[in-house]
C-alpha cells in the first residue's frame, strides 16, 4: 500500500509537503498540489485516518451504541443520523449490543447490561470517536452508564437519568391524545383500548393522552374498555373480542402488530372492519399498508429523532452553543387508511 514517503519520491517534494497538499492545509503552489494529488490517485493511496485522528485529536466521526438493530425503529433513525453525519462531513461507528434477542433488559438486567455497553464503550473510546449516541429498543431511562470521560453524550428513543444529557424521543402523550380525538372526531363514544403491558412508558403515556381526550371530550373514562396485551399478534386477537362484546366502535390499539390480531378476529366473525368497527394502530409499521382493510394509524418521526439527535450531538461536538438538556420530544402524526370510519351524530 502506497505511503506518504511513496509519494513524495514520486513527486520529488518533501513529506511534509505531500501531507499539507492532501490535507488542504495551504502553503503549497496549486501546480505541486494537483501534481501530489494526481499521483496519489494513481498510487491508489488510502490515508490512515487512525493514525491522522491520534495526530488530530479529532475523527469526524461519531459512535452509535445501539441495544437491538433488529428493533423496528432502529434502522430509520440510523438512517437519519446517517443522513446528518454525511451532510456535515462525519462518519459513524455501530455497535450492537444485541439486548432483545439476548434477552437482557437494561432496567431488570443491571449487571448484564453493564458489561455489555462497558465493552461497546471502549471499543468506541479506542476508535478515538468525538462523540456517542445510545439508541435504545424502546423508551426507558438508561441507568448506570459507564463512564464516557469526556466525550459528548446523546440518547435518542430513550432518556438517561442525567437531565444534562439530551434526549430525543417523540410525545407519546400526544400521540394517544392525537388517536383519540381523532375517533371522536369521527363521531365515537365507545372507544376501547388494547395497551401494551402496564409497566411500559408507552402503554402509560398513550393511555394517559387517551383519558386526557375523552376528558376534554366530555367523555366519561370506563375502565373497562383498557385492556392490556403485551405487544404481540395474538393478544390483539384475543382482547378484539372482549372489546367488542363490551359494545365498541372503535378501537385504539396501542401498536400496529396487536392491531393484526384484531383484523384477524374481525375477519374470522364476520365483522368489517371500516364499517362496524374503526381500528387505529401505533407504529406506521410496514403491515399497515398490506393488511386488508389498510390500517390507519400513528406515524412515529424515526428518521427525524436521528436526524435530531446527530445534529445536537454534533453542534455539542463542535461547541455551538445549545441549552437543550433533558427529553426532547418530537411530535407524531396520523396516517389515515381504510380502518377509520365515520359515524353520523344524531
Amino acid at each position: 500500500m502506497a505511503n506518504l514517503k511513496d509519494i513524495a519520491q514520486i513527486a520529488g517534494v518533501s513529506i511534509a509537503t505531500v501531507s499539507k497538499a492532501l490535507n488542504g492545509l495551504g502553503g503549497v503552489s496549486q501546480e505541486t498540489t494537483e501534481q501530489i494529488l494526481s499521483i496519489a490517485r494513481d498510487l491508489n493511496y488510502r490515508p490512515n485516518l487512525y493514525a491522522r485522528n491520534l495526530k488530530r485529536r479529532k475523527s469526524r466521526t461519531i459512535g452509535i451504541i445501539t441495544e437491538d438493530i433488529t428493533v423496528f425503529n432502529a434502522p430509520p433513525i440510523i438512517d437519519g443520523i446517517g443522513a446528518y453525519c454525511e451532510k456535515q462531513g462525519y462518519h459513524y461507528l455501530l455497535e450492537n449490543l444485541r439486548l432483545n434477542n439476548l434477552g437482557i433488559d437494561p432496567a431488570l438486567d443491571i449487571t448484564s447490561h453493564n458489561n455489555i455497553v462497558n465493552e461497546a464503550v471502549d471499543f468506541m473510546m479506542s476508535m478515538q470517536v468525538d462523540g456517542l449516541i445510545y439508541l435504545g429498543c424502546h423508551s426507558h431511562k438508561v441507568l448506570h452508564l459507564p463512564s464516557i470521560q469526556d466525550t459528548q453524550f446523546v440518547c435518542t428513543y430513550c432518556s438517561c437519568t442525567d437531565p444534562s444529557v439530551p434526549s430525543i424521543l417523540y410525545d407519546d402523550k400526544k400521540a394517544g391524545y392525537d388517536a383519540a380525538k381523532f375517533l371522536i372526531g369521527q363521531g365515537h363514544t365507545l372507544i376501547g383500548v388494547i395497551a401494551g403491558p402496564p409497566t411500559s412508558n408507552h402503554s402509560i403515556n398513550r393511555l394517559t393522552g387517551y383519558q386526557e381526550a375523552l376528558f376534554d371530550s366530555g367523555i366519561p373514562y370506563n375502565p373497562k374498555l383498557t385492556l392490556h396485551g403485551d405487544w404481540n399478534r395474538d393478544s390483539g386477537y384475543e382482547l378484539a373480542g372482549q372489546l367488542i362484546q363490551a359494545g365498541v366502535t372503535a378501537i385504539f390499539s396501542q401498536n400496529d402488530i396487536m392491531a393484526m390480531g384484531v383484523i384477524d378476529y374481525c375477519r374470522q366473525h364476520n365483522i368489517e372492519i371500516g364499517r362496524d368497527l374503526a381500528l387505529i394502530g401505533f407504529d406506521n409499521r410496514e403491515i399497515c399498508t398490506v393488511s386488508r382493510p389498510t390500517l390507519s394509524t400513528i406515524d412515529i418521526p424515526l428518521f427525524d429523532i436521528g436526524y435530531t439527535s446527530a445534529s445536537i450531538l454534533i453542534d455539542k461536538i463542535e461547541g455551538k452553543s445549545s441549552d437543550l438538556t433533558g427529553e426532547i420530544l418530537l411530535e407524531c402524526s396520523i396516517v389515515e387508511r381504510e380502518s377509520t370510519k365515520y359515524i353520523k351524530k344524531d
